[in-house]
């Protein structure tokens, strides 16, 4: 349960730096912080955005001299009044700031200012969630694709979507009110159409999901292969560094080995695996064991052969493993014959003895992945949430045409678009429960 009463956390990393900013929000902020910043009229005077320079003195004793930012409600973040104070960069200096002010107001919850911020209107929750994804943010694009949810990119393509939706239900309510009036039936054959292509948009925005849970997460990738065919070479080329132990000993990854890579701007994250094969080895037997663990999540599983592999052992490999993630590589190819290359005419040919020798490898990674600009700003969901949402929304669309189809009366339609729009208002929050928002914001750090 969350309250309005006014809280404060450090808003800056825990450790020593040049400043640290202590956050204040809530209606009396700025008279509690005035308890212990002089000259307190100064402050409680203080025009909203503006600075204000001064000195916390706490049971008598100076503790910092510092700047403090007045917000005044609602044009704050939090839309409440808000006191940033900035402090030097001791830890010791800011606990004991944090301690003077948690005498009278408490602690803020993690990610509670945020959520603040939605339930006073501030932003709605793409733009909450999207807060978060700018604080997490390794890559360029990840950063790209924040600033546009936080812009407000998915929100209105959100908002767009509701307002075809709100169209079609209102034809149908008038539909039912005034069945018995002087009124032109409605065009059932074109609402479907109509329906149908909705759908479509929203089939669309789904699709989004993968790729903005990949720009997220980062794109899993798995090198999978014979022991020795050069997994552990190719692993160590990615990631331009030896990061991974080679030698012409069959066995020698005994467990996988995890590094991440931006690579034109997006996350990738590559796992080498133990080398599957039989072995009576019990600690290899582990490694095994979690490498198929690995495997079985990833987005990309790299299939590497020296070309000494046959088809049925290609088979034997990748059994259980879906067909769309593989990407069949052959290693090697500077130094094997053109007869053995030939034998593998939809490998993806690369040697991991030179840069030059694994850029197509590289490539073909990123157009597994590759956004335009345009598809970056036009709104894309980023995570599990907002895609079972869009979903859901999406399932009872069907409803509606399957009730159309079989003329089941203007009230079933009516309901199946209504329940297609409150899940949509769902994705931004339009409507929602504690429980939800309490699992977003349990996410956050403490001060944001």
């Amino acid at each position: 349960m969350y309250h309005s009463d006014t809280i404060t956390a450090l808003a800056t990393p825990v450790g020593s730096g040049a400043l640290h900013i202590i956050r204040i929000s809530g209606e009396d902020a700025l008279e509690q912080v005035a308890k212990i910043f002089h000259p307190q009229e100064k402050l409680l005077t203080a025009k909203s955005h503006s600075l204000v320079y001064g000195k916390i003195i706490a049971e008598g004793q100076l503790l910092d001299e510092v700047l403090c930012s007045v917000f005044h409600a609602p044009n704050s973040f939090t839309g409440e009044n808000s006191v940033e104070i900035t402090c030097h960069g001791s830890m010791f200096v800011a606990n004991s700031i944090l301690s003077a002010l948690q005498k009278e107001i408490r602690q803020a919850k993690p990610g509670e200012f945020t959520l603040r911020a939605y339930l006073n209107n501030r932003i709605d929750l793409t733009q909450a969630e999207a807060v978060n994804d700018m604080i997490q943010a390794k890559t360029k694009k990840a950063q790209t694709l924040a600033i546009n949810q936080l812009d407000g990119s998915l929100f209105k393509r959100i908002s767009l979507l509701l307002d075809e939706l709100s169209h079609y239900r209102i034809q149908l309510e008038l539909e039912i009110d005034f069945l018995d009036d002087d009124v032109p039936d409605l065009d059932l054959d074109l609402l479907k159409e109509n329906l149908l292509i909705l759908k479509q948009k929203l089939e669309t925005l789904a699709a989004s999901g993968k790729q903005g849970r990949l720009i997220r997460e980062g794109l899993k990738v798995s090198l999978i292969g014979k022991p020795n065919v050069g997994k552990s070479s190719i692993f160590n080329m990615l990631l331009e560094t030896e990061r991974a132990i080679v030698t012409p000993i069959p066995g020698t990854t005994r467990d996988y080995l995890e590094e991440v890579i931006a690579l034109a701007g997006y996350l990738i994250r590559i796992y080498d695996t133990a080398g599957i094969r039989e072995t009576s080895d019990t600690i290899e037997k582990i490694g095994i064991d979690r490498s198929r663990d690995i495997i079985q999540q990833s987005d990309i599983i790299l299939y590497i052969t020296d070309g000494n592999d046959s088809e049925d052992e290609y088979q034997d490999f990748v059994k259980g493993f879906s067909s769309d993630k593989i990407l069949k590589v052959l290693n090697k190819t500077d130094i094997l014959s053109p007869e053995i290359i030939a034998k593998f005419p939809d490998y993806l040919s690369c040697f991991a003895s030179s840069a030059e020798g694994i850029k197509a490898l590289k490539d073909a990674l990123l157009s597994k992945i590759s956004l335009s600009d345009q598809e970056l700003e036009s709104g894309l969901l980023t995570n599990s949430r907002q895609i079972t949402e869009v979903e859901k929304s999406i399932s009872s669309i069907e409803k509606a045409i399957s009730s159309i189809e079989n003329f089941m009366g203007y009230e079933f339609t009516a309901f199946d678009l209504k329940e297609a729009s409150s899940h949509l208002e769902e994705v931004i929050g339009k409507i929602t429960d504690d429980d939800l928002l309490n699992s977003i914001f349990d996410n956050f750090c403490i001060g944001k």
